[in-house]
This record gives structure tokens, sequence and C-alpha cells, in this order.
């Protein structure tokens, strides 16, 4: 990981709040919840939710999200047994970690990689083995299976998946699929931890949760958040889905962390789920915001290649940066976005600090979030392609 004191949200965030640039740097949605959910909170305040609730979840949201996982990806789940609700996914990852592994396991993680697992991984004394996607400029990313395979070992306790993946926007296919089942059956010691969060947010391709699995549902839990599919980040709110015997540990180090999650959220997430159509209109509403940020790219000296899922583009400035473009500076990804965020006026996150950096990873490349207004889009590329001395 980077030597930073802080994560490179943090970093970059107040980089663009002191030089006041526009920031499609962080995953927050500009967007408002939906109203019938801002309805339902004001329900929950009326109705008094003020008190703890049980540990594993107040159990009629529990209900209403075993109905959707139903509805949704056709998965039956208990939701006495195999649900719990979390603050926020972080917090779900985290302790599903903490719950299974420990000194002398092994840890296999996909790179580019959510920046929170790696610390929680080596905070257990796990052995932590980070494989890195396979990335072309033309063909975006895909999975080294040849070499995740090989990295398996008698200790190999986790494996901790993406899909959606963020940041490469990455969606797994029926081979993909594949090729973890077989992975699966051969090791039997093998506990998979899928992290769907963006699972209603994809846009070619078909999401299949990892539940959908049954002849391994006892060795898979995976992560989800309202944040990202409501529009509301801030409120952490999220569950853990999966094998009750994983469940059981998980509820432990649960218990003892946050103890119970904000009662006046879920119960307002009960009242709305009940009726709630919403995230089958989310994955529209982001294509449009996807196709709006890739018409601004074109524009520029760029590469992409749209992404399929989540609401993260990434652009490669390779071919810019070695063409000696205006403002760029160093080799560092790090660098190249702290320029263009204090001369530019345009803040976005570099990919290193998602990558091991042992790993001999190379490639020049920034994540861009369209959960953006389009007015934000456009100013935040009128100020980069200004700053480059091209026309916008």
């Amino acid at each position: 990981m980077m030597a930073l004191k802080q994560s490179i949200f943090s970093h970059m965030n107040e980089l663009a709040l002191l030089h006041n640039a526009v920031n499609l740097g962080q995953g927050f949605p500009d967007h408002d919840p939906p109203q019938g959910l801002i309805d339902a909170v004001h329900r929950s305040l009326e109705d008094s939710a003020f008190q703890y609730f049980p540990s594993s979840g107040y159990l009629v949201l529990r209900d209403q999200i075993s109905r959707m996982l139903a509805q949704d990806v056709s998965i039956s789940v208990d939701p006495i047994s195999e649900i719990t609700i979390t603050a926020g996914a972080t917090q779900g990852l985290a302790d599903a970690i903490r719950s299974l592994v420990g000194v002398g396991d092994e840890v296999i993680l996909v790179d580019p990689s959510y920046d929170s697992y790696t610390p929680v991984i080596l905070s257990t004394g796990a052995k932590l083995r980070r494989i890195s996607m396979l990335y072309d400029v033309d063909k975006g990313f895909s999975m080294d299976w040849q070499r995740i395979s090989d990295s398996i070992t008698k200790s190999t306790k986790l494996f901790i998946l993406n899909n959606p993946h963020n940041p490469s926007g990455y969606l797994m296919n029926a081979s993909d699929h594949h090729h973890l089942e077989t992975l699966m059956e051969k090791h039997s010691q093998l506990h998979l931890l899928g992290d769907e969060v963006y699972a209603h947010i994809v846009f070619e391709g078909s999401f299949r949760s990892f539940l959908k699995m049954s002849s391994f549902r006892e060795r898979i839990l995976v992560v989800h958040s309202f944040g990202k599919t409501y529009h509301c980040t801030g409120w952490k709110l999220g569950f853990v889905a999966g094998s009750p015997t994983w469940m059981q540990k998980f509820r432990k180090a649960h218990e003892f962390n946050v103890f119970c999650v904000n009662s006046l959220l879920q119960k307002a997430f009960a009242d709305f789920l009940a009726t709630d159509q919403s995230r089958h209109e989310i994955s529209s509403f982001y294509l449009e915001q996807r196709d709006c940020m890739m018409d601004w790219i074109r524009k520029g000296p760029f590469q992409a290649i749209p992404v399929q899922s989540t609401y993260f583009q990434w652009i490669d400035y390779s071919h810019w940066a070695n063409q000696g473009g205006h403002l760029v500076q160093g080799n560092s990804d790090l660098e190249q976005a702290e320029i263009w965020c204090q001369k530019a006026g345009f803040a976005a996150i570099p990919f290193t600090p998602f990558v091991d950096t042992n790993s001999g990873w190379n490639h020049r490349l920034m994540r861009l979030c369209f959960a953006k207004s389009k007015e934000k889009i456009r100013l935040a590329f009128q100020n980069l392609y200004n700053a480059l001395g091209l026309q916008s």
C-alpha cells in the first residue's frame, strides 16, 4: 500500500477542497434518496424507533431482504440464521474477515482492490496474497484464474472477490464463475467472501450472486450496501448474507464491534423495501451517467472502455503522458492526480492505492465517479481540458 498517513480518498478530498477542484474522486452520489425512503425515515421518527434493536438486526428488515433476494437473484436465504444487518459494507467485510482467519491462514485478494481489505487482513495476522487482474488498454480488465489457482495452498482459507468490481467496473462472466466453482470444489478449506455492493448497478452482462453456488453455500458470505443503491452512502447501512455456520462466528465479531445498527434507519428500510421498485431502475439511471462521462472522455487525449458495472469509470492516460502532454508530473499516478487537482481543478483517484506496490503494476490509470450531476461532470472535464490546452 502507498505510504500515506490517511486513505487516498481523504487525501484527494482534502486536496480538492483546498484547491476548489471539481471532485470526481470519492464515490458518493450527488443525488437524493428516493422520496419513498425519505418518507419512511419520517415515519420511523414518528414511531419512536430510538432504542437498541437485536444485534443481528430488525427481523422485519431481514424478512424484507430475504424477499428481495428471492425476487432479484432467485436465492432463498433464511432471515433468522443467514442475514445480519451491518453498519455499512465496510464493517460487514471487516467482521467477516476477522471472524474467519488468523495467524497461519492465507487470504487471496484480487487487485486492484478496495483499500479497506488489506489492513483488516493484516490485523488478523493472516498472510496475504494479492493477485493482479489482467489489463490491456484496448480490452480492459479480466481475471487471471491461472495465477489465482497457482496461489492457493492448503493454508488458503479465504478468497475475497468484489463483483461487480470496484475500481475496474468489471463484471464476472459465465467463464469466471465456472473457474471459481472449480476452485471451490477442489479446495474444501477455501471460503469465499463476496463484496456485492454494486449488484444493482450493471449495464452489460448479468450479475450472478456467489450465493447461487449452492454446493458451497456453507463456505460463502456476501456483503451488500443500501448506500450504493439508494444514494445514501452516509447512512452506513448494509447486510451480510450466507452460510449459517460462518454467520454464527460473524455475529460474535459483529456484536463486540458495533453491537447493533441504527434502529431508526433499519425500521425505515423495512417499511420502504416492502414496496420499493426503484432498485430496478438504478442501472438505467447510471447508464445514462456513464455515457455522459464517456462522451467527455472521448473529447480528450485519454483512452477508456465503457465499464460494465458500478458507477466508476477508469481512464488510461499513458499515451498522453508518454507524449509529454502539458501538466505531466513525474511517473507516479498519485503525483499526476495531485497536479491535476492543484492546477486543473479536476480531482480523481489514482489506481496505485488499490494495488500491491510490489506487484510490478505500471499502468497509468485514474478512477472517476459518474454518480455526479451532468453539470459537475461537464465542469470537471472543461477544467481539465482547458488546463491541458485542449478545446472542450
